[in-house]
């Protein structure tokens, strides 16, 4: 009888440490009365204005020296000029094109 009575408390004791409590989710904080204060309003000026333009002109090369590489879906393009050399390498899915220009 001892024994059950030990066996019976110790299957109580295990029961009860194994339990677990549930845990209470944190209380949600009350909203924000005013989240933002409103835009303030844009400053009222006279309007004065001054127009200035200026024009700058440079002289570019139409087409200057250097080389130049372009690759996208279409294909693949080399330009190349030194001085009055020119040279153009184009390759797509249709063609396949080599220009070569020397000017004397």
């Amino acid at each position: 009888m001892k024994k059950l009575a030990m066996l019976s408390a110790i299957a109580i004791m295990a029961l009860a440490s194994c339990k677990k409590d549930k845990e209470t989710p944190p209380a949600t904080p009350p909203p924000v009365e005013d989240p933002a204060p409103p835009p303030a309003p844009q400053p009222q000026a006279q309007s004065s204005s001054t127009t200035t333009t200026t024009t700058t002109t440079t002289n570019e090369e139409k087409n200057p020296d250097g080389t130049s590489i372009s690759i996208g879906n279409g294909g693949l393009s080399v330009k190349s000029k030194s001085g009055d050399n020119e040279n153009n390498v184009t390759i797509n899915k249709k063609t396949t094109e080599v220009k070569v220009e020397k000017k004397q």
